[in-house]
């Protein structure tokens, strides 16, 4: 009927008159009569193409085939919608509730939810490279890609390898007093007074921010960015992560950039990077004047490539510099604010997580990296399963199939399809995870032993390009199926390097709080719960509610503190 309609509108247009426009703008005789034929014939031109265009993607493309919403496969808009809205995550969650296993959520873009496709798509023999969607990044940091937006494999591959020295486990036990000073800190900011009292609330999605915003500065530079003992540091770290979720959208609507409209429509998100670079230009160039220091910066300072002997460049070093920044901080602020939240509303699994840490450790300082830190089931378990609920990056991370296509599960991709599985969608799946919205660390644990089967967070990151699942592979526990599509710190060549870092951050923070601690949930609070009135999918009173714009974006909870009774210090 459209089809129709246009071409009943373009028989009323003499499209002989196209050569007579021509020459009369050619001799000059052209006259104001012929402007309104004109922009009706250009007008209808434009909507015919579109129209074809549509059909073209909804009935004719390669990807027709696969069930989705209908305008997602005409446009890329109801990704930049979903992005804004925050509510990736959930939005994957009901389509593939709705449709099935594969489901098309763009004009060339895939989403697969189920455990076999991991290795498909981010396998080290996976043909595939990073998606254009993250090219955007590169544009508004100055143009030169960090080793997680590279498309070059055999760049990225040395930097990996640079990056996962810097971030290797001996590297950042020597950096552990950088973590520690920061944590002890972040506790005299918990009570109030000597702390004998319950505090007033604290907004711990705030306080950890800080908290691990300053840390990342310390074992980045050797430079705290003193976000929590100044209030006027903190508009810069919070502008990021809304800067960062900008950046995303823009990705799926590149010619934003390409016609300068970003600079219209996202005066925000370039001022919030703006500070951000200035204020790493700044701290790199009081850092390039130091001695040597055992941070990541010296690391990356001394990296050299094996087959070139070539360094980072200036720009280089800044891009890695500034991914740790932003990278190392998102992660572990989301997880660890996740896990307090859980635990102020589940309160038999507190308990047993207080008397856990509470008879291994004789002391806080007893609390440091290693075996013994290692040996806490129950709070690996805890960790692993609130990162299950709330992956820090809930949607996708997507791969460009590259000439030759890709096989997923039985199916093939042709060249060009951005592919993905989603994390969120994934996590909460009954087929790997029964009543998955429910909090219960004990999945991750062993019914013969009592161990954690999730992760060894003693193992260092693989210098391969994919990490060694098979930590969780060998495990003879059911909740092996359950690991095998643990997701939460990607999969394959492209997995996070900061894994092992981030792990023994959380592990520190949560266990010196409740070492040191005991807390509440302030009574009649409900920042960070679900609640019918956030929207479908937001209803769940006791799920940590996250705004997924690639980076997560939170509130909450709001705790109370008060030091242990009869604890001396």
């Amino acid at each position: 009927m459209p089809t129709r309609f246009i071409l009943i509108l373009l028989n009323g247009v003499d499209l002989g008159l196209l050569p007579q426009f021509y020459q009369a703008a050619i001799d000059g005789s052209f006259n104001d009569s012929m402007i309104p034929k004109i922009t009706i014939l250009v007008t209808l031109l434009v909507l015919q193409f579109l129209l074809l265009k549509a059909t073209y993607r909804a009935s004719l493309h390669p990807l027709a085939r696969y069930p989705g919403p209908w305008w997602a496969a005409l446009t890329d808009w109801y990704t930049v919608y979903h992005i804004m809205k925050g509510d990736r995550h959930i939005d994957f969650y009901h389509l593939h509730e709705k449709y099935g296993d594969i489901v098309r959520f763009g004009p060339r873009r895939i989403s697969v939810r189920s455990k076999n496709p991991l290795k498909d798509i981010y396998g080290v023999s996976a043909n595939v490279k990073r998606s254009q969607v993250y090219a955007s990044t590169a544009a508004f940091f100055g143009g030169t890609p960090h080793s997680n937006t590279t498309p070059d494999w055999k760049e990225h591959a040395f930097r990996r390898r640079v990056n996962v020295r810097a971030l290797s486990p001996a590297n950042i036990k020597g950096m552990e007093e950088k973590i520690l000073q920061n944590i002890r800190y972040f506790h005299d900011t918990l009570v109030d007074g000597e702390g004998q009292d319950w505090s007033t609330p604290r907004n711990m999605s705030e306080l950890i921010g800080y908290l691990i915003s300053d840390i990342m500065g310390d074992m980045t530079f050797s430079k705290s960015f003193d976000v929590q003992r100044k209030p006027d540091n903190r508009d810069v770290m919070r502008g990021l992560p809304r800067a960062v979720a900008d950046i995303h959208a823009v990705g799926y609507m590149p010619e934003i950039v390409t016609f300068g409209l970003h600079k219209i429509f996202f005066r925000n998100m370039i001022a919030d990077i703006t500070r951000f670079i200035a204020l790493s230009a700044s701290t790199f160039q009081w850092r390039f004047t130091q001695e040597s220091c055992n941070d990541i910066f010296s690391t990356l300072l001394q990296a050299r490539d094996d087959k070139t002997g070539e360094g980072f460049s200036t720009e280089q070093l800044v891009a890695e510099a500034g991914l740790f920044t932003v990278a190392g901080s998102d992660t572990t602020v989301t997880a660890t604010t996740a896990i307090f939240f859980y635990l102020s509303h589940y309160p038999n699994c507190l308990s047993r997580l207080e008397q856990e840490i509470r008879s291994t450790f004789s002391s806080v300082d007893d609390i440091r990296i290693g075996a013994q830190l290692a040996s806490c089931h129950y709070l690996l378990g805890c960790v692993e399963e609130t990162l299950r609920l709330t992956p820090p990056v809930g949607s996708t991370l997507m791969r460009e199939v590259l000439p030759g296509g890709l096989s997923v599960d039985g199916k093939w991709f042709s060249r060009g399809t951005d592919i993905a599985v989603p994390h969120y969608a994934l996590h909460h799946d009954e087929r790997y995870f029964p009543d998955p919205f429910t909090f219960k660390p004990e999945r991750w644990l062993s019914q013969t032993t009592g161990c954690s089967n999730a992760i060894d967070v003693g193992v260092a990151p693989d210098l391969e390009p994919e990490p060694a699942d098979s930590v969780r592979e060998k495990s003879a526990s059911p909740g092996s199926l359950a690991a095998s599509v643990f997701v939460a710190f990607g999969v394959g060549r492209t997995s996070c390097i900061g894994k092992y870092l981030a792990y023994q951050e959380v592990l520190l923070v949560i266990a010196r709080t409740l070492w040191l601690f005991d807390m509440r949930l302030e009574r009649g609070s409900t920042l960070g719960e679900g609640s019918v009135k956030l929207g479908p999918g937001r209803e769940r009173r006791e799920e940590f509610q996250t705004w997924d714009r690639f980076v997560s974006m939170h509130q909450g909870p709001m705790l109370q503190f008060r030091r242990r009774e009869l604890l001396s210090i």
